[in-house]
């Protein structure tokens, strides 16, 4: 039997919704040497009996049903069962173009990388496309990524996985695996993909379609996600000082710092009680960005961030206030910015680059 080019894996939990939509966007692509692993985990719902439906109709597609341990470990096990020379992922509510496979091949094996990011696009609920895609495509061409680029690499270096495609070879001798529970195991992975390929690429063309459904905003980060996130954070940083990446994981720090601060700030799920209580659990996190120079924020958190650092809990629990009063009046592309570093932050990051440098 011939060896698939690309293994397809989809971490499948209650997506009975948007699950056919999404199968039917894979087996429609361009290419056909493709195997698809759609991997249950745990279903509740009906998702299964359309998997099932689909294998039946079509050899390219595996079905493996588990209990569910999160999408992390049921994308390690659809890697366990992969026979492919590449390996893609996609969630099981978004889509792929007719040719993002295609594409996507194409662009690995022309620079012979370890692995390619593509370009994305956010669509709604009944996949209506958003007006542009998520890097500009006039601004960001095709190029090979150097992680220490922040002025064209590292905007386009983002942080999930399922807009890339990967070399199994790759994977498999730098045992890359999903190894930090949710919810930042896309970070960990993507990262240490980053940070031990030889040589990765960006390719300008939209390959995936990102559904952004109400369950996607940062209004409904609830306490518990929240703690998942801190437990994580601290293993994605350990892990990274372990693979000697504190260099580059400076400036995803910076880029994740303002991100978390907005996030509990917006929650709707979370007592102003508890985002108190939640300021002081990431404390150490912001304490780090002072540590690594990585304190790149907007202005506008400044003070909030200097009232966590100083233990002053009670006028960061005022500003919160204040700040998600301020967040719901500006439009959705200022609140964006809030939540981001700009490339003059990087640059007056890298003066303290010697200090951390691989194997400092």
């Amino acid at each position: 039997m011939r060896t698939p080019d690309i293994s397809i894996i989809m971490p499948i939990y209650n997506s009975e919704n948007y699950l056919a939509q999404t199968i039917e966007s894979i087996l429609n692509q361009s290419i056909e040497n493709i195997e698809i692993l759609l991997v249950n985990d745990g279903s509740t719902d009906s998702s299964l009996e359309i998997c099932n439906e689909y294998a039946n109709k079509d050899n390219r597609i595996r079905v493996f049903d588990k209990e569910n341990s999160g999408q992390g470990e049921a994308r390690n096990y659809g890697m366990k069962y992969a026979k492919g020379r590449y390996y893609m992922f996609i969630d099981a509510d978004d889509l792929y173009e007719k040719d993002s496979c295609e594409s996507m091949l194409k662009e690995i094996e022309k620079y012979k990388a370890d692995f390619v990011t593509g370009n994305y696009q956010i669509i709604d609920n009944t996949g209506v496309k958003w007006s542009t895609p998520a890097f500009d495509v006039e601004k960001y061409q095709e190029m090979i990524l150097d992680p220490y680029d922040h002025e064209k690499s590292f905007w386009v270096m983002n942080n999930t996985v399922w807009n890339k495609i990967y070399r199994a070879e790759f994977l498999k001798k730098n045992n890359i695996t999903f190894k930090v529970p949710t919810p930042t195991e896309d970070v960990y992975f993507a990262l240490m993909c980053y940070i031990k390929a030889q040589k990765s690429v960006y390719l300008p063309k939209v390959i995936y379609l990102y559904r952004n459904t109400p369950n996607s905003t940062s209004k409904n980060c609830s306490m518990k996600y929240f703690k998942k996130y801190n437990r994580s954070s601290k293993a994605l940083y350990e892990g990274m000082k372990e693979a000697d990446g504190v260099g580059f994981y400076r400036y995803v720090h910076a880029k994740l710092n303002a991100y978390i601060l907005c996030q509990i700030i917006d929650s709707e799920k979370v007592t102003n009680k508890d985002k108190k209580q939640l300021v002081k659990d990431f404390k150490w996190y912001f304490e780090l960005s002072t540590e690594l120079k990585a304190d790149a924020i907007h202005d506008s958190l400044k003070d909030l961030y200097s009232y966590i650092v100083d233990e002053k809990y009670e006028k960061a629990l005022k500003e919160m206030i204040r700040l998600k009063e301020y967040r719901e009046s500006i439009p959705i592309e200022k609140r964006k910015r809030m939540s981001y570093p700009t490339l003059a932050d990087y640059k007056k990051m890298e003066k303290y680059d010697e200090e951390f440098k691989k194997g400092a």
